[in-house]
This record gives C-alpha cells, sequence and structure tokens, in this order.
C-alpha cells in the first residue's frame, strides 16, 4: 500500500514500505537502489544527494500482479476477471475464472501506468457472425487511483452480421507518467465494420491526469453459431505484471 500522500512520514514507515530490516538508514532509500524502485510513483524520490521524508509522500513499493481479462463464448460460457460485485469492493484484487451468459460483464484488475509499469499494450477486439450486436462492448475506464478508475476513457460497440465476423486491433499508449497520450487502429481481419469506436476520451483522461486504468468486457446478449468468441485478446488476456504494492 502506497504511504500517505500528505502528513509526517517515519522512516520506520519507509522500512516497512519497502520492506527493509533495521537498522535503517536514509541512505537505503535511494531511487533506484535496492529497495526503491525508479517508477513513475516515486517520481519525487532523489536517486542521490539530499532527501527527506517529505520526498516520500504517495511512493510505494512494488509487487507482482495478475491483471488478466478475457471472456469468450464456447462450451461452458467462461469468463477470467472479476465480477461485479468484486470490483467494487476491491478492483485491484485477483482475478479468476467465473461462468458467465448472455451480456454478462468481467472486470479487469486496474493497473497503474507510466514507467516501470505499463507504457504500451496491443489489443485486438472480435465479433463472431451470427452473434447478437452489443452497445459497450469493451469499456476502458481510467481515475488518478485505483478506487477511481471508474472514469470512461474509450468504448467499443459489437454489430451483427448472420454471415462474416471480423475484429480490429489498436495500439495504447500512456507517457512516463501514466497518463494515456493515444489509441491507435493498427488493422482488422474480415468483416471490420462489425466493431466499431464510438467513445475516445484519451485527451481529456491526460488532461484529468488519470494514471490508473481497466477494461470491462460484456457478452453478445445472443449466440446463434457454436464457435468461439473472444471479445477482446493481446496484452490484457493473461498477463502480470510489475505493479505498486
Amino acid at each position: 500500500m502506497a504511504l500517505q500522500a500528505s502528513g509526517a512520514i517515519s522512516i520506520g514507515d519507509l522500512a516497512t514500505e519497502f520492506s527493509d530490516s533495521p537498522p535503517n538508514s536514509m541512505s537505503e532509500f535511494y531511487s533506484g537502489g535496492s529497495l526503491v524502485a525508479n517508477n513513475a510513483v516515486n517520481v519525487n524520490v532523489p536517486s542521490s544527494g539530499a532527501v527527506s521524508l517529505s520526498n516520500y509522500r504517495g511512493s510505494a513499493g512494488t509487487q507482482t500482479r495478475n491483471i488478466s481479462i478475457n471472456m469468450d463464448y464456447n462450451l461452458g460460457f467462461t469468463a477470467f476477471g472479476l465480477t461485479s460485485a468484486q470490483y467494487a469492493a476491491d478492483p485491484t484484487g485477483t482475478p479468476g475464472s467465473f461462468s458467465v451468459g448472455a451480456s454478462s460483464l468481467a472486470y479487469q484488475p486496474v493497473f497503474r501506468a507510466g514507467t516501470g509499469f505499463i507504457t504500451s499494450a496491443s489489443i485486438t477486439i472480435g465479433q463472431n457472425e451470427g452473434t447478437g450486436a452489443q452497445s459497450e462492448y469493451v469499456m476502458l475506464y481510467g481515475g488518478t487511483s485505483s478506487t477511481t478508475a471508474t472514469n470512461l476513457v474509450a468504448r467499443w460497440d459489437a454489430g451483427s452480421s448472420g454471415d462474416t465476423g471480423g475484429n480490429r486491433s489498436y495500439s495504447i499508449v500512456w507517457g512516463t507518467d501514466g497518463k494515456i497520450t493515444s489509441i491507435t487502429y493498427t488493422g482488422g481481419n474480415y468483416n471490420i465494420g462489425i466493431i466499431s469506436f464510438v467513445t475516445d476520451n484519451t485527451s481529456a483522461a491526460n488532461a484529468a491526469g488519470y494514471t490508473w486504468f481497466g477494461f470491462r468486457l460484456k457478452n453478445p446478449p445472443s449466440f446463434s453459431i457454436g464457435k468461439v468468441n473472444e471479445n477482446m485478446t493481446g496484452t490484457f488476456y493473461s498477463t502480470s505484471i510489475t505493479q505498486p504494492s
């Protein structure tokens, strides 16, 4: 858990956050050393020279977290991620597999972007033929903290075609500070018009200082062809990454 953003911080707080054994010395807590990572949440911590306890406000240790999310229909109708109830209770919780049906939702554990965490991603959003159209098919949310990543950053809808499914791929880029800078279409396959990029709030998200993000996936409302449909694949389909503790 990150150190408080205001108020007094002790060297004992640093030792707890960064897992240091006594005796503790401020020289052990320079950024880029063995204890304090040089990343987007520790930008105020110097790598050498004068250092004050106030430099550590809002800083954090690191841990490896599973931030996978995927949803498909085939035999069993399964998803991997968080349910909506889990998301509300613990947005950084541990994802797992659960059963889903028509129009079911799956949430990604939110993640911190920026240097030391994640600065780029690739996603492919697809929809099969013979599958019902779905609005808010894939949603990307953002916020300034792990508990406020509930603001819409991007939205994709899925259409319906009885003959041909298709997909579209996108590249997502975050700056070194973790602010989102772009979502760029990179190509598609078959009936690319079945996927629509209907909302792009990246500029507003950047201006608002969003550095925490998470996807939400929604199953189609109906299925008439017994084929696997994975509504989003790519970087977040199955991944564990370094995140603030």
